[in-house]
């Protein structure tokens, strides 16, 4: 990609356009179509919005499938763009479901649902999702009887 240099801001700076990578930050989708930027690793979430990043995925632990996540304000989309990961869903109480998720697939978890992820092959993941208010719950396998 050529870059070139912009010409300098007529207004708000911020509202430039500005390259960065999405495997280092996180984009901040607010509720007035505005993004805003912020390091993956910093601790805390926005308060509004929606969340968009690129994480690595490297074994089950990387993607905290040791345990459930729902999120009670809106859909989250998954997008593999490369490995392998199975997605176990459950609504409320309701039976367990597995889908599996291959490179170049994209899965919406709708609202509410209960979901935990397990790696396959590692790879990289696209998320876009709820910045606030998401659910978490310790997974417990069922005991297994001899």
């Amino acid at each position: 990609m050529t870059r070139h240099k912009l010409p300098a801001p007529a207004g708000d700076a911020s509202r430039q356009p500005r390259l960065f990578a999405l495997s280092s930050s996180l984009a901040v989708l607010q509720a007035d179509a505005t993004v805003h930027l912020m390091p993956f690793q910093r601790n805390g979430l926005p308060r509004a919005g929606w969340i968009m990043g690129i994480k690595p995925i490297s074994d089950t632990a990387s993607v905290h499938g040791n345990h459930w996540e729902q999120h009670p304000r809106g859909d989250e989309i998954l997008t593999l763009l490369e490995g392998s990961l199975r997605v176990v869903l459950a609504a409320d109480a309701g039976a367990e479901c597995e889908l599996k998720v291959v490179a170049g697939e994209s899965l919406v978890v709708p609202q509410g649902w209960w979901h935990r992820l397990e790696v396959g092959q590692p790879g990289r993941l696209m998320f876009v999702t709820p910045a606030t208010d998401s659910e978490h719950r310790l997974h417990r396998p069922h005991d297994q009887e001899d």
